[in-house]
């Protein structure tokens, strides 16, 4: 049994850890070639976490899974199909209606705005609690896209400092979604690592 089909038969146990290592195998494989189709990273990086979320809500069928890559892939390439369709319904939609609304074009089902509004809730509770310069240096990293030197000129501390407070921020921040809610985990794992 090669280590990938571990990690699977593992997965399909309710394994994490294992769920976790399968992730960073196959995170930039499966972004980089959504990458290739959809051509813009926000939209790549949100169907890819999509491929992760479908694939541990089927956790349990991976036991019979012959082909990783296959199956990894299909899913891949059956979101990015989707996505596309959907496009384009939304502009026939948008060309063939004189009433359009703004709003219909980001509507959400039940379970998104569900989880949307779940993963705010745990992501503002945590970031409430970190300590009040580490906040504010997370907040310039992930938020206001400072790099690490800039952070540091600007409140006049070390570029290691910043480091060092990115790190237990993030090593908090995950910890808080993992006891939470194991999705909501990996969708923070995939904005904010």
């Amino acid at each position: 049994m090669t280590e990938e089909n571990d990690l699977l038969l593992r997965i399909s146990n309710d394994d994490e850890a294992a769920f976790m290592s399968f992730f960073d195998l196959y995170f930039k494989k499966v972004y980089k070639f959504i990458f290739k189709f959809i051509k813009e990273k926000t939209e790549s990086e949100d169907l890819t976490q999509i491929v992760f979320i479908k694939i541990w809500e089927k956790r349990f069928f991976l036991q019979e899974v012959k082909s990783i890559n296959g199956y990894v892939f299909s899913i891949a390439h059956r979101i990015v199909i989707d996505h596309f369709r959907l496009s384009r319904t939304k502009n026939n939609n948008i060309t063939s209606s004189l009433s359009y609304d703004e709003s219909s074009e980001t509507k959400l089902t039940s379970e998104d705005l569900l989880r949307k509004h779940e993963f705010e809730k745990v992501y503002n509770n945590a970031l409430d609690s970190l300590p009040p310069k580490r906040k504010e240096i997370f907040i310039l990293s992930r938020h206001e896209g400072l790099t690490n030197n800039q952070i540091a000129l600007k409140l006049g501390i070390s570029v290691k400092t910043v480091e060092n407070q990115m790190t237990s921020a993030l090593s908090f921040l995950k910890e808080c979604f993992k006891q939470s809610d194991f999705i909501l985990f990996i969708i923070f794992c995939i904005i904010y690592s």
